[in-house]
C-alpha cells in the first residue's frame, strides 16, 4: 500500500493571527519554522510514509520543506485549502499512490508511531478521521487519495463523517491518537501549554525560550 502524505502550511509571515496577540512577527515565525520541522520529522520517521508534500503558496515555507527533504506543491494564487488538499490527492493518485494522509501542520508532539497506527487502521477502513478537541480533523486518511472530499473547517470531523455517508463509504472515527500528539498551536494559551509538555520538540524548545524572554 503506497501511502503519501499532504501537509498544508499557511505563510510564514500571515499564520497563526491569535499568536501574534502574544509574540511579535519574528518570534512567530520561528514558531511556525519550529512547527514545520516538528511535524515533517515525524512522517520522516513513520514507516508507512512513502511521500511527502507540503503545500503552500508562501516561497520561504517551500525552501523550508524541501531542505527537510519533503516535495513542495505550491499554490500560488492560494486555491483555498480543500482545494489544495483536493488537488494533491489527485495528483497522488495519477502518480500511483493508494492513499493519502493529510496531516495539519500544527502538532508538534505528532510522533512516527501515531502516525503508523492511524495508517494501519486504514487497512480497515477506506476513511480514518482523528477528530481534533475543537471537533476539527487532526489528521484524515483517504483510499484511495479522493475516496471522499476534503472538508477542513469548524466541525470538519463530523464533516468528514457526512462525506463519507453521502459516497457511501465506512469511516472510521480514530480516537486512539495520544492527547500530548493532540496539542495543536493557535492560541497565546495553547503555546503556555505546549510549553509545559513533557514531550521534547523544537516547538516546545522555541516556545520556553520565548516565554522566559517576554517575547
Amino acid at each position: 500500500m503506497r501511502t503519501a502524505a499532504a501537509v498544508p502550511v499557511k505563510d510564514f509571515a500571515r499564520a497563526k493571527r491569535r499568536l501574534r496577540t502574544r509574540f511579535d512577527d519574528r518570534a512567530v515565525e520561528r514558531v511556525l519554522r519550529a512547527l514545520l520541522a516538528d511535524v515533517l520529522g515525524a512522517l520522516a520517521e513513520a514507516k508507512r510514509i512513502e511521500r511527502v508534500f507540503v503545500l503552500s503558496d508562501d516561497a520561504a515555507v517551500a525552501d523550508a520543506a524541501r531542505a527537510a527533504g519533503a516535495s513542495v506543491r505550491l499554490r500560488i494564487p492560494d486555491p483555498g485549502l480543500n482545494a489544495a488538499i483536493d488537488g494533491a490527492a489527485a495528483e497522488c493518485a495519477a502518480e500511483g499512490f493508494d492513499a493519502q494522509l493529510v496531516v495539519l501542520g500544527d502538532l508538534p508532539l505528532l510522533s512516527g508511531a501515531d502516525i503508523d497506527a492511524l495508517v494501519a487502521a486504514g487497512d480497515r477502513s477506506p476513511v480514518v478521521i482523528a477528530p481534533a478537541d475543537d471537533g476539527g480533523t487532526a489528521l484524515l486518511y483517504r483510499r484511495p487519495p479522493l475516496v471522499i472530499p476534503a472538508r477542513f473547517g469548524p466541525e470538519s470531523a463530523s464533516a468528514h463523517e457526512a462525506a463519507a455517508r453521502e459516497r457511501g463509504v465506512t469511516a472510521l472515527v480514530w480516537t486512539a491518537l495520544p492527547p500530548l500528539a493532540q496539542i495543536d498551536l493557535d492560541t497565546p494559551e495553547d503555546a503556555v501549554r505546549l510549553a509545559d509538555a513533557p514531550r521534547a520538540c523544537r516547538t516546545r524548545d522555541v516556545l520556553r525560550e520565548l516565554l522566559r524572554s517576554g517575547a
